[in-house]
């Protein structure tokens, strides 16, 4: 399984959607267990901002969050970029409206799908574009 960002946030968080994605982590095999620099950045980040915390700070806690569901931080493949642009061309901001962007993927969620894809996993996301991929997902 692929955590996002969205999910580890909304974990550590205590969001409402915490505690269902905390039991699908621990539902899914050890060995599949993954996510990117990417998606580790982009938690850190959002941590760092939510929490009002230093950044090194929200990284360690990101870090320790994966240690403890042993969630491996895979590295993006140069073949990943021909499946995250299919990503973008076929799912991409700019094949919505400026209304529905919110249902689009940027460029993180092209390359969490890639990775995705390579791996043969399902998505653990908050996201509501991803959802509209022809990646398996698993929501909140």
């Amino acid at each position: 399984m692929f955590i996002d960002a969205s999910a580890i946030i909304a974990i550590i968080a205590g969001e409402p959607e915490g505690e269902a994605f905390a039991a699908a982590i621990e539902g899914a095999d050890p060995g599949k267990r993954i996510t990117t620099p990417v998606a580790a950045w982009e938690a850190a980040a959002a941590l760092a901002r939510e929490k009002n915390i230093p950044v090194a700070q929200a990284e360690t806690d990101i870090r320790e969050f994966l240690d403890r569901a042993r969630i491996q931080i895979v590295a993006i493949a140069a073949d990943d970029l021909s499946a995250a642009l299919h990503a973008y061309d076929r799912y991409g901001r700019h094949r919505h409206p400026p209304e529905s962007r919110n249902l689009a993927l940027n460029l993180a969620d092209c390359f969490h799908y890639a990775c995705a894809k390579r791996w043969s996993v399902p998505i653990l996301h908050k996201d509501a574009g991803l959802k509209l991929t022809d990646v398996a997902t698993v929501e909140g």
